[in-house]
């Protein structure tokens, strides 16, 4: 019996048998002999359960078998080895008889000891692969592979080096096109679930097929039935291994409007990872100047709250990138959100990084009280511990001021002091939502004479992996400035709280 209809016979979860209804690109996912297998996926396509299930059948079709099972962190292996691995084994009648008895003893995580001689073991291995040293093993199992220290995977298939069986199973997230998982991909057969589209093509499942109301062939527009596809090699030929990729358009369980939304809302680069199961290309301009150009409007750059459409006038909000040392300028835009989910700027300006910090703050404070601004999101970083305070005492009659700071992931706003609050928003993913706002056209900029050289330290931005963080980041050449880009990213963010929050300002 294959391995797919072996999982499907004998495997139970909490409850229910498992099943592989509506999914048939699994079957030949389950059923590769080849030495090798490398899944290079979006999130939540059942990769995990994938590596579970390896490792049960071969546990238990192959007495004495030795698994190794590689996560980037033992928080990661802990989870899988109680909440995936443990139920499975307890909640399957045959597979429970088999590896514990009638009598199952108590397992350890990091070593579990079956009485048909088959061992597991489940190690963590972000910066190195000595987790896994000393170990002899039949089977290595790679979870989120793309995670893992760059060039560990010869060090890991080293436990193999005396077994007869030597399997490798590698799962993971793309992130940049360079990252190890992409790699291991290429070299693989790198199959492709491709959709047959009634005009005679075989669409892949890219962002190129999301149509209004489903996948479709962009080509002809037709709509397609993402259970129709089949696996189509990029490189038949390899004789390293078997590569598949898939998405979430693929799979049953797909909410498609919730897919929209996040295409929206998400940065770029993490939808193409986490939506897509797609690498980004790194060095890219995120957004071109073409795109960036499309958000301008006619009007002009406003020069008094007059020229502010009448029903917004009370609702415009500041964001503030401050100055620094002999390069960074402060850049300060004004702007409000409209009901229909777009911020519109009404009023960019620049204060050169040699100007008197005293007439920077002068200027910047006549502008608010200039626009009746009622709330304002400033850097909070450098010199804006001391600017914004200042700034705060100077226009009285706004309403509040969010100090800004950039971290890996974001929290919920603080009150600090009186109108004071801090605010910290993740770095990338807000970045990346002012980016994805920008393709969808949901900013939108005073006419081009007025912003041009504003927009052109928006589409400087271009995307690197970070190494230690082990994520994709975005940066800009030294030679060029992004000022414009944070402040705009401030104020737009800080529009959104005030819409979701509804405040009445």
């Amino acid at each position: 019996m294959n391995r797919f209809d072996w999982c499907e016979a004998f495997h139970h979860l909490p409850g229910k048998p498992l099943s592989f209804e509506e999914r048939p690109y699994l079957r030949d996912v389950y059923n590769s002999t080849a030495r090798r297998i490398v899944l290079r996926c979006s999130r939540q396509v059942e990769k995990t359960t994938f590596i579970c299930n390896v490792v049960v059948h071969a546990a238990v079709t192959l007495p004495g078998v030795h698994i190794v099972v590689v996560f980037p962190r033992q928080d990661q292996a802990s989870v899988f080895a109680n909440s995936r691995l443990r139920p499975v084994v307890k909640e399957s009648p045959l597979i429970r008889r088999i590896l514990l008895g009638a009598r199952p003893k108590k397992w350890k995580v990091t070593h579990m000891r079956f009485i048909n001689g088959s061992e597991v073991y489940i190690r963590a291995a972000f910066h190195s692969a000595d987790a896994v040293r000393g170990i002899d093993a039949d089977y290595l199992l790679v979870d989120e592979y793309q995670d893992i220290a760059g060039g560990d995977l010869p060090i890991l298939e080293e436990t193999l080096s005396h077994s007869q069986h030597r399997r490798v199973f590698l799962t993971g997230t793309p992130k940049s096109i360079d990252n190890h998982l992409e790699d291991a991909f290429g070299r693989s057969t790198a199959n492709e679930w491709r959709v047959p589209c009634q005009c005679g093509r075989q669409v892949f499942l890219d962002e190129k097929c999301l149509g209004l109301n489903g996948p479709i062939c962009p080509a002809c527009q037709t709509g397609l039935n993402p259970k129709s596809g089949i696996w189509v090699p990029r490189n038949p030929k390899s004789i390293w291994g078997d590569g598949f990729t898939l998405n979430h358009l693929a799979t049953p369980w797909l909410n498609y409007r919730e897919l929209l939304e996040h295409q929206q809302s998400y940065d770029p680069a993490m939808f193409r990872n986490e939506c897509l199961g797609l690498p980004t290309y790194l060095g890219d301009h995120i957004v071109t100047r073409e795109e960036v150009e499309s958000c301008c409007q006619e009007q002009p750059m406003a020069k008094s709250l007059e020229d502010v459409p009448l029903a917004q006038r009370d609702h415009l909000i500041a964001g503030i990138d401050w100055g620094g040392g002999a390069v960074s300028r402060t850049v300060l835009v004004i702007g409000y959100m409209r009901n229909d989910d777009h911020f519109v700027i009404v009023f960019m300006e620049r204060y050169h990084a040699r100007e008197d910090p005293n007439e920077i703050l002068k200027a910047i404070s006549e502008r608010i009280n200039q626009f009746h601004v009622r709330l304002a999101a400033a850097d909070a970083g450098g010199v804006g511990s001391v600017y914004n305070p200042l700034l705060l005492s100077m226009v009285p009659q706004m309403l509040g001021l969010y100090a800004m700071f950039y971290s890996a992931a974001g929290q919920a706003p603080r009150q600090h002091q009186g109108r004071a609050s801090n605010w910290t928003i993740g770095r990338t993913p807000s970045i990346g939502m002012v980016f994805t706002r920008i393709k969808k056209q949901r900013i939108l900029f005073p006419r081009l004479a007025d912003c041009s050289s504003f927009l052109d330290e928006i589409c400087c931005e271009t995307a690197e992996y970070d190494d230690h963080n082990r994520t994709i980041k975005h940066t800009h050449p030294e030679t060029q400035q992004d000022d414009a880009l944070h402040a705009i990213n401030y104020a737009s963010a800080l529009a959104r709280l005030a819409m979701d929050a509804k405040y009445s300002y």
